[in-house]
C-alpha cells in the first residue's frame, strides 16, 4: 500500500444532500461540512468524506483549486450551485458535483466543462465568485528610454466563467435559475461577451454534432442538443444585447450553418426590422449579409436601401458608405428579374424611402451614365444625390464634407450638374455671412472642411464658391489669381466688403489684395 502525499491545501465543502434546503446566502456550519477537498503535494486532487474517511481521487497535476460555495453573504453571488475550479497542466477546468446521490458511488460524480479555455499565457491568482471572473497575471514586454534592453512587466488579466455556469444550468433544464443568474450579471462590463460566448459554444457544439452525424449512419436529430440552442436563445432574448449577440455569433461561423442558427434565434428579416425600428442602425447593418444569404439578394438590397436612407438622415456617414459599397457590389453581382425590377424600381423606392422635404421631382437622368446603369444602382445614386442636395441647400457644409468622405460620393460630378441648381449661391454677401456662421472658422476641423470644399470648387471653376471660401480662409493667393483676370469681379467684391459693417474683419485682406493688384497693374503698364 502506497502512502498518500501530505495535503498542500484543503477546502471544506457543504453536504450535497442538504443543499436543497440551503438558501443562496447560507453560511455552512461545522455540521454541514461533511466533506473536504484536499490537493496533495504531488498535485493530486481528491474528495475526502469526514464521516467514514473514504477518499475519491478526482484528477492529478493540479497546482491551484477553488471552491466557490458559501464564500459570500452578498445577494449578488453568481454561484447558485457548488462548483469547483482547478488549474494545472490542462489549464483551467470547471467541475460541477452531481447532487442527490452518494457521491462516492456515482460514476458521473463530477461533470467537467471542457470549454473554459483560459489563456495559457495567464497565470490565475484567484476567483471572484460575485463577478464570475477568474483573475490572473501575464507577462508583457515593454521598452524603456533608460535602457536598450526590453523589460518584462506583469499585466492583470481576467476571464469570465459566467457562460460556463449558464450553459450548465440550461443543460440541466434550469432555465429560471439561469435567468436569475444572468440578471445578477446584467450590469457587469463583461456581460455581453459572456452571452456571445455562451451562444457561440452551444451553436458550435450543435454544428459539431451535425457534422459527426453526417459522417456516420443516418441518426435521428437529438432533441436535447437542438433544444439547448433554443433554450440559449430564449435566455438571451430577455436582454437588449440579444440582437448584437446573435449577429456577432453568425459572423463568427460559416454561412452554411446560418439557417440552423436563425431557425432558433428568429428570422433574420424580423431581427433586422426590430433593430431598424429601435434605430440600432449599426446592428441592423450587420444583418444585411445574413439576409442576403438566407432570404436572397433582392430582399437584402431592399433592406439596405431603407437603412441607407435612415443612416443618411442620422448623419452616420461611415456606416452609409459601407451600405453604398454593399449595394453597388450586389448590384453588379445580381441582375434582378422582371418581377424584382418592378418591386425595386427607382420610382417605387423613392416613394417609400425619400422624405418629401427633399425628394427629387423626377428620377430622370442628368447624365448619360444613369441610362447605362440598372434601376438598382440608379436608386442608390438618386438617394445620395438627394441627400447632397439637402445638405447643399441648407449650407450644411461640414456634414457635406463628412458625407462625401464617408460615402465616396462624386462631388465634382455633382457640382458640375448642380451649378445652377441646389449648389448655386444667390447672393455673395448673404452667402458669405451664412456660410461663415455654418462653418465656424475658429476650429481646425472647420478650416480643414473649408479647404476640402475649396479644392473641389476650384476643380470645377465655381467662382461664386471660390470667392466665399477663399475669403473665409483668407487665401489671398487664390483671390488674387481670380481677380487679376476679372477686374469687374474684383470691384464688386471690394464694394460688397466695404458696404457691409459685418465684414469689417476682412478689411485687412481687402487692403492686401488691393496692393497686390495695384503693383501688378503698374508692372503691366511698364
Amino acid at each position: 500500500m502506497t502512502a498518500k502525499s501530505h495535503p498542500a491545501a484543503m477546502r471544506f465543502i457543504p453536504d450535497q444532500l442538504s443543499r436543497g434546503h440551503v438558501s443562496v446566502n447560507h453560511i455552512s456550519t461545522p455540521s454541514d461540512l461533511l466533506s473536504r477537498e484536499p490537493v496533495r503535494a504531488n498535485g493530486e486532487l481528491s474528495l475526502l468524506d469526514l464521516d467514514d474517511g473514504r477518499e475519491k481521487e478526482l484528477t492529478d497535476s493540479v497546482e491551484l483549486f477553488w471552491v466557490t460555495c458559501g464564500q459570500s453573504e452578498e445577494k449578488t453571488n453568481l454561484i447558485e450551485e457548488v462548483s469547483w475550479l482547478d488549474y494545472g497542466h490542462r489549464g483551467m477546468q470547471v467541475w460541477y458535483p452531481s447532487p442527490g446521490v452518494d457521491s462516492f458511488k456515482q460514476e458521473d460524480f463530477l461533470q467537467l466543462d471542457p470549454e473554459l479555455e483560459f489563456d495559457r499565457e495567464v497565470y490565475p491568482l484567484g476567483l471572484l465568485p460575485n463577478a464570475g471572473v477568474v483573475v490572473g497575471v501575464c507577462q508583457k514586454m515593454s521598452f524603456s528610454a533608460c535602457t536598450e534592453f526590453p523589460c518584462f512587466e506583469p499585466s492583470p488579466q481576467a476571464q469570465t466563467i459566467l457562460h460556463c455556469l449558464l450553459r450548465h444550468l440550461l443543460q440541466r433544464d434550469k432555465s429560471e435559475e439561469a435567468l436569475r443568474l444572468a440578471l445578477l450579471s446584467a450590469e457587469k462590463p463583461h456581460f455581453s461577451h459572456c452571452l456571445e460566448w455562451l451562444l457561440f459554444t452551444v451553436f458550435d457544439a450543435e454544428i459539431s454534432r451535425q457534422s459527426a452525424n453526417k459522417n456516420q449512419m443516418s441518426v435521428p436529430k437529438s432533441a436535447s442538443n437542438s433544444s439547448l440552442l433554443e433554450k440559449t436563445c430564449d435566455l438571451i432574448k430577455n436582454f437588449p444585447e440579444y440582437f448584437d449577440v446573435v449577429v456577432s455569433v453568425a459572423r463568427k461561423t460559416d454561412g452554411r450553418h446560418w439557417a440552423d442558427l436563425f431557425s432558433a434565434a428568429g428570422r433574420s428579416t424580423e431581427l433586422f426590422e426590430e433593430c431598424f425600428q429601435r434605430r440600432w442602425y449599426r446592428t441592423a447593418a450587420c444583418y444585411i449579409l445574413v439576409i442576403a444569404k438566407l432570404e436572397g439578394p433582392a430582399v437584402s438590397q431592399y433592406c439596405a436601401l431603407r437603412l441607407l436612407q435612415a443612416t443618411l438622415d442620422e448623419s452616420l456617414y461611415e456606416l452609409a458608405g459601407e451600405l453604398v459599397r454593399f449595394l453597388l457590389r450586389s448590384g453588379r453581382e445580381y441582375e434582378p428579374s422582371a418581377t424584382d425590377s418592378e418591386k425595386l424600381s427607382p420610382r417605387f423606392l423613392g416613394y417609400f424611402l425619400l422624405p418629401s422635404g427633399y425628394r427629387r421631382q423626377s428620377f430622370d437622368s442628368k447624365s448619360s451614365s444613369f441610362k447605362e446603369q440598372n434601376a438598382h444602382v440608379a436608386s442608390v445614386r438618386s438617394i445620395l444625390e438627394s441627400h447632397a442636395s439637402y445638405l447643399m441647400s441648407g449650407k450644411e457644409l461640414s456634414k457635406l464634407v463628412a458625407f462625401v468622405k464617408g460615402t465616396q460620393f462624386d462631388l465634382v460630378d455633382y457640382l458640375q450638374r448642380e451649378r445652377y441648381g441646389s449648389a448655386r449661391l444667390e447672393n455673395f454677401a448673404s452667402g458669405l455671412e451664412l456660410i461663415g456662421q455654418k462653418l465656424q472658422m475658429g476650429t481646425l476641423q472647420s478650416r480643414l472642411d473649408a479647404e476640402f470644399l475649396l479644392a473641389h470648387m476650384c476643380s470645377v471653376k465655381f467662382k461664386e464658391w471660390i470667392v466665399v471660401l477663399a475669403t473665409l480662409l483668407r487665401r489671398s493667393e487664390v483671390l488674387f489669381d481670380l481677380f487679376r483676370h476679372d477686374m469687374r469681379l474684383w470691384k464688386a467684391y471690394g464694394i460688397t466688403l466695404q458696404s457691409h459693417p459685418a465684414f469689417a474683419e476682412y478689411q485687412d485682406l481687402l487692403q492686401a489684395l488691393e496692393e497686390q493688384l495695384s503693383s501688378t497693374a503698374i508692372l503691366t503698364e511698364k
